[in-house]
């Protein structure tokens, strides 16, 4: 448009969530100018709706071997911690922790099965064995429960990383209006001020999540560009008590994943995935509370559930498609002209799909972005448990 205000950078990003801030801060230390524009909160989708696990792999070694997916996530656990202690590619140390190690716990019909395999040396180091005076309070049940190991894994709080990579850039970070218009050297967008400006940008980076799909039709590219793998989450107020656990079974998924979050208002909230929201996508609301009681009185009777009331929390994980339809292996960069499309396919692999996304790029131009300072910065959006209508 012939009146909009033009803003030159070197690169655009869209899609405020971990992906984009991640690759916003990296952009920054490496001398780009870059600017992050999202539409609608920060962490809105995908970011708040992950359980903030720092994987490692070692969930996807469930069938006792380890595959593509464990070896694409091995260095992950290390180099977090490296940014939550300072001396990473980006400084994390503002960021909470929620557990500092995800634990995994087998029936006790399949504890001496696993053991040979979490003992052996491929593993050592990352998993350690717990005498049953550590197991935590949900876990205490001899009766069901045969062993629970320690992952190198630890278990971020999501809103303070949001926070934390996000504020030290809120001049580079601005809320558009959703209709953006993308053009050859750049895009057009309205702000937050209602102003329209134009972006003339070397690059742009879409990093938007299930909001790539809208990209992807701009730029007039099949739909089959990018695939969804919905989960049906389970929310559990007045958990019983801390825990940061997936449950090992005979299958090659865990079938409970449980993390941990203390609301706003100090209840301790579980928020549950695994096969549970997986087989959950298929189900309403009440189906998956009353599949979710039967789970628990299976795995762990001994619990007290009586205070708690559930919800169902909908996620469309979005991803760079595959032939098969299954998980990419880790994280997609698809170039289409002047533009990347991405994905991290797991928040854990934020960092990777930062490094293929600078691989990408051409050197910084040296030059300031001119941003104006009117031009508001998005919100932050609330994670699921704080919005749940609990049954």
């Amino acid at each position: 448009m012939a009146d909009a205000v033009p803003v030159r950078v070197d690169v655009a990003i869209l899609g405020g969530g971990i992906a984009g801030l991640w690759l916003l801060a990296r952009l920054e230390k490496a001398g780009y100018s870059a600017l992050l524009l999202e539409s609608r909160s920060l962490g809105a989708g995908q970011t708040l709706a992950s359980q903030g696990i720092i994987h490692g792999g070692l969930k996807y070694a469930l069938d006792l071997k380890l595959g593509q997916d464990s070896q694409a996530l091995a260095d992950m656990p290390q180099r977090w911690r490296a940014c939550l202690n300072g001396g990473g590619e980006i400084d994390l140390r503002a960021a909470k922790i929620a557990a500092e190690r995800h634990l995994f716990w087998a029936r006790r019909t399949l504890a001496s099965r696993i053991g040979s395999f979490f003992g052996s040396k491929l593993l050592h180091g990352r998993v350690d064995a717990l005498p049953a005076g550590q197991w935590p309070d949900a876990l205490r049940d001899p009766d069901r429960v045969g062993a629970v190991y320690a992952l190198d894994e630890m278990v971020l709080d999501v809103p303070s990383l949001l926070r934390t990579l996000a504020q030290p850039r809120w001049q580079r970070i601005k809320k558009i209006a959703p209709d953006f218009r993308i053009a050859e050297d750049g895009l057009t967008v309205q702000g937050d001020d209602g102003r329209v400006y134009g972006i003339q940008a070397q690059a742009m980076i879409a990093t938007a999540g299930a909001g790539n799909e809208t990209v992807l039709a701009q730029l007039k590219q099949p739909p089959a560009s990018a695939q969804r793998r919905p989960l049906h989450m389970l929310l559990v107020e007045h958990a019983p008590a801390p825990l940061w656990a997936h449950c090992f079974d005979a299958g090659d998924k865990p079938r409970v994943t449980i993390t941990t979050h203390r609301r706003q208002d100090g209840v301790l909230v579980w928020y549950v995935g695994g096969l549970i929201a997986e087989n959950g996508v298929r189900q309403g609301e009440a189906e998956l509370i009353a599949a979710a009681r039967q789970e628990f009185a299976t795995l762990l009777p001994k619990l007290d559930l009586s205070r708690c009331r559930f919800a169902g929390h909908r996620v469309d994980r979005a991803e760079g498609a595959t032939e098969d339809g299954r998980k990419p292996e880790g994280p997609v960069l698809k170039r289409i002209g002047h533009l990347r499309v991405a994905w991290p396919t797991k928040l854990a692999l934020a960092p990777q799909l930062a490094d293929m996304a600078l691989a990408d790029l051409p050197p910084p131009s040296g030059r300031a972005a001119a941003v104006p300072a009117e031009w508001a910065a998005p919100g932050f959006a609330l994670p699921p448990w704080e919005s749940a209508s609990w049954k």
